[in-house]
């Protein structure tokens, strides 16, 4: 009986690992996905007053 109930409580600390490891991973792919699109919008937009002030000038 002690075993069984030993196997099944194993078995859940593995799958809540399991669980910790996936979401940190989602976490991580969305904070560099996150970061990666400012990067890209903030490059388009100093592109746009760089046009729009030399075409002022």
């Amino acid at each position: 009986m002690n075993s069984s109930i030993f196997e099944q409580r194993s078995r859940f600390a593995m799958i809540g690992a399991l669980m910790v490891i996936i979401s940190l991973m989602f976490l991580f792919y969305m904070g560099s996905s996150l970061v990666s699109s400012t990067k890209k919008y903030l490059e388009q937009i100093q592109g746009i007053e760089i046009t729009c002030i030399d075409i002022d000038e």
